[in-house]
C-alpha cells in the first residue's frame, strides 16, 4: 500500500472517529437537554400542586422553573418534593442551596419566601420571619409588586401565629392594597381570607364573616373552587363562634362536597375534622370522633403529618369528654410524638397541658 493510500484511509479513519465523537457529544448533549426539560416540566408540576394555599400561606413560584443550571434546578426539584412529604428541615437545606450568584431577583424572592415557609409550617417563628424580611427588602428594592404581597400576607399570618393581631392585620391590609392596584383577585381574596381569619382570633366573628363573604365572592366570580371551599370553611368556623351551630355546619359540608369533587383530599380531612368540631360543640361526641377518625385516615394516606397529629389531638379530647382517660392519654400521647418530630413547639406545649389536666382527672385531683 503507497504512501498516499495509507494517508487518505487514515484520513477517513480520523473522520469517523471525530464524526463518531462528534455524535456521541450531540446525543449526550441531547440527553442533558431531555433531562433538564423533565426537571423543568416536574418543577413546574410540583410547584403547581403546592401553588393551593394552606391556611393562607402563598407559595409565589415567580422564575422558579427558569432556575439557571440543571444541578440546582434538581436542588429545586427535591426541596418541592420534600416539602410535599411534610419533610421541610430537609426541603430548607435544598433551597438554601439553590440561593447564590446566577439566579434573579425574583428567583431570590421566591426562594427565600419557600424557605420561610418551611419554617412557618414547623413553628420556628422567628426564621420565618428573618426569610421574609430578608424576602420583604429584595422584593422593594426590584419594586417586585406581585412578590411583595404575598410576602407581606405570610408575614401577616406570623405575627397572628405569635399573637400580634395589630401588626398581622397591617400586613395583610398592606397586602390587600397592593392586590387591589395590580388587579390581582385571587391575591384579593386571600388577603380578606387572612383579615377574617385574624379577627376570628381576635374573638370578632362577625367582622371575621364580612372578609369571607367578600373572599367568597370574588372566589366564585373568578371559579377559584378551592378558594370558594375554603371560604366556606372559614365561614363555617366563625359560625360556630357565634353559637350557630346548624349554619356552621351546613357551610362546613358545602366546603366537604367541593373539596370531594375537586379531589382535594388535604382539603376534605380538615373538612372532616372542622365537622367533627361542630358535633362536638352540640354534645354529640360519637359523630364528632367517627368525622376525626376520617380525617386521621385521610391524613395518614396522604402523609400530612401535622393533620395527623391534630386529628390525634382531637379523638383525644373527645374521650376526655367521654369521661375514658386511658384512650384519651392514648391519643395525646401521639399527637405529642408527633408534633415534637416535627418541630411544632407551640402544639407540644398545648397538648402536654391536655394530658396533664386528663391525668389529675384520672388520678382523682381537681384540675386546677
Amino acid at each position: 500500500m503507497d504512501l498516499v493510500t495509507t494517508i487518505v484511509i487514515i484520513a477517513k479513519v480520523i473522520g469517523w472517529l471525530l464524526a463518531l465523537f462528534g455524535a456521541y457529544v450531540g446525543i449526550r448533549q441531547l440527553v442533558q437537554w431531555h433531562k433538564e426539560a423533565v426537571d423543568r416540566k416536574e418543577v413546574r408540576t410540583r410547584l403547581e400542586q403546592l401553588s393551593h394555599k394552606i391556611d393562607g400561606i402563598t407559595l409565589y413560584p415567580d422564575g422558579l422553573a427558569a432556575m439557571p443550571e440543571r444541578r440546582r434546578l434538581a436542588l429545586l426539584r427535591r426541596g418541592l418534593e420534600s416539602m410535599q412529604a411534610y419533610k421541610y428541615s430537609e426541603a430548607i437545606g435544598f433551597f438554601r442551596e439553590c440561593l447564590g450568584a446566577g439566579i434573579t431577583q425574583s428567583q431570590k424572592i421566591a426562594l427565600l419566601n419557600l424557605i420561610g415557609n418551611c419554617f412557618l409550617y414547623i413553628s420556628r417563628l422567628n426564621e420565618a420571619e428573618g426569610h421574609y424580611r430578608e424576602a420583604e427588602t429584595a422584593a422593594r428594592e426590584s419594586n417586585d409588586k406581585e412578590g411583595l404581597p404575598d410576602i407581606l400576607g405570610n408575614m401577616g399570618i406570623v405575627y397572628e401565629i405569635k399573637g400580634e393581631p395589630g401588626k398581622a392585620l397591617e400586613h395583610h391590609k398592606q397586602a390587600l392594597k397592593i392586590h387591589r392596584e395590580i388587579g390581582h383577585r385571587g391575591g384579593e381574596a386571600n388577603d380578606l381570607d387572612n383579615m377574617g381569619i385574624v379577627y376570628r382570633e381576635k374573638g370578632e366573628p362577625g367582622k371575621a364573616l364580612e372578609h369571607y363573604k367578600q373572599a367568597l365572592k370574588i372566589h366564585r366570580e373568578i371559579g377559584d373552587r378551592e378558594g370558594e371551599a375554603n371560604d366556606l370553611g372559614n365561614m363555617g368556623v366563625a359560625y360556630g363562634i357565634k353559637g350557630e351551630l346548624g349554619k356552621a355546619l351546613e357551610h362546613k359540608k358545602q366546603a366537604l362536597k367541593i373539596h370531594r369533587e375537586i379531589g382535594d383530599r388535604g382539603g376534605e380531612a380538615t373538612d372532616l375534622g372542622n365537622i367533627g368540631n361542630v358535633y362536638k360543640l352540640k354534645d354529640e361526641p360519637d359523630k364528632a370522633l367517627e368525622h376525626y377518625k376520617q380525617a386521621l385516615k385521610i391524613h395518614r394516606e396522604i402523609g400530612h403529618r401535622e393533620g395527623e397529629a391534630t386529628s390525634l389531638n382531637n379523638m383525644g379530647n373527645v374521650y376526655g369528654m367521654k369521661d375514658e382517660p386511658d384512650k384519651a392519654l392514648k391519643y395525646l400521647q401521639q399527637a405529642l410524638k408527633i408534633n415534637r418530630e416535627i418541630g411544632a413547639k407551640q402544639e407540644v406545649t398545648r397538648i402536654r397541658e391536655n394530658i396533664n389536666l386528663i391525668q389529675r382527672v384520672k388520678e382523682g385531683r381537681s384540675p386546677k
